[in-house]
């Protein structure tokens, strides 16, 4: 059969991780971060502990300050 599905929550917390992970290698902080998107610093905190599914334009926008797509956010995630 195929690889095991997903919950919700795993993939929030794998995609917030990647998030934090990406952002900490560039040596940005959080809230500096948030300023660059133009999101509160609260939202990307709430995204990067999973505890916030970001709509499509927040992905977009993530990804593409953090220099990666957003399939490469999102790869490998299965619900």
């Amino acid at each position: 059969m195929g690889e095991p599905r997903q919950s919700m929550q795993e993939i929030l917390l794998t995609l917030g991780n990647r998030m934090r992970s990406l952002r900490e290698r560039k040596g940005i902080s959080q809230e500096a971060f948030a300023d660059v998107c133009g999101l509160h610093r609260t939202a990307v905190g709430l995204i990067e502990c999973g505890k916030s599914i970001p709509r499509l334009d927040t992905l977009l926008l993530v990804a593409e300050h953090l220099g990666v797509t957003v399939s490469a956010l999102l790869k490998g995630l299965k619900h």
